[in-house]
């Protein structure tokens, strides 16, 4: 079997992988490609046969070195405990991870629903620094990109950040605020990347501005009620 052959077989299984991985909220799926509350970041060894791909749960400040794969957080990136305290602080979805060489990691179209009682601003932050594309072919079944969307109760993207290819490689860091109305809103996530020598940083956060009580509530009953097993 070709080494073609082989990437091939595995990027197949990595695809029904991530659309199983959705199937908790299945009215959230947009595409067969897509992930409704996606709770894994799928990891791709780069340094070794692309046949020992792995999805490993990732956890908030920790490094590849770090990584112990028998750790079970309660999404990819918190424990339960320090879900419910982003919460608390109005937090609607918070990843920040430096990850050093040899990974790759990818999540294609993470929704993250979220509530809205009252007419509000949502403070947006997107920053990354030392992201890599693979050389010659990529290895992603996504190209190398860093997406954050926005999108309202009415299905229409408000906002739309987007860095794709060599866009990636040059650091970058943004703060934003999205005047919010009442109804359900989607913060959709995407991305892919190489690590280098130096750590590859990635921060994704989204917070209610002045968050309700109202507002906390439902995210709590929606990400706690909606835990997947890893």
């Amino acid at each position: 079997m070709s080494k073609n052959q082989v990437i091939g077989i595995v990027f197949l299984s990595i695809s029904i992988l991530l659309s199983l991985s959705g199937c908790g909220r299945p009215a959230k799926q947009e595409a067969s490609s897509s992930v409704g509350n996606a709770e894994n970041i799928n990891i791709v060894a780069t340094d070794t046969s692309e046949a020992n791909n792995a999805i490993i749960p990732l956890k908030s400040d920790d490094t590849v070195a770090d990584f112990d794969s028998s750790y079970e957080g309660y999404e990819y990136y918190l424990t339960k405990e320090e879900l419910i305290s982003d919460i608390e602080q109005g937090y609607i979805f918070r990843l920040d991870t430096a990850l050093k060489k040899y990974y790759a990691p990818f999540v294609i179209q993470g929704n993250w629903p979220f509530y809205v009682h009252e007419k509000n601003t949502v403070n947006l932050e997107v920053s990354f620094s030392n992201l890599l594309m693979k050389s010659k072919e990529s290895i992603f079944p996504i190209d190398e990109q860093v997406k954050v969307e926005v999108i309202s109760p009415d299905d229409e993207t408000v906002y739309r950040f987007e860095k794709v290819g060599d866009e990636i490689t040059k650091d970058t860091s943004i703060q934003e605020q999205i005047s919010v109305t009442e109804g359900e809103w989607t913060l959709r996530i995407s991305f892919g990347y190489c690590c280098g020598d130096t750590p590859a940083c990635l921060k994704i956060a989204a917070a209610y501005e002045t968050p309700t009580e109202d507002d906390i509530n439902w995210l709590k009953e929606e990400r706690l009620a909606n835990k997947h097993d890893i």
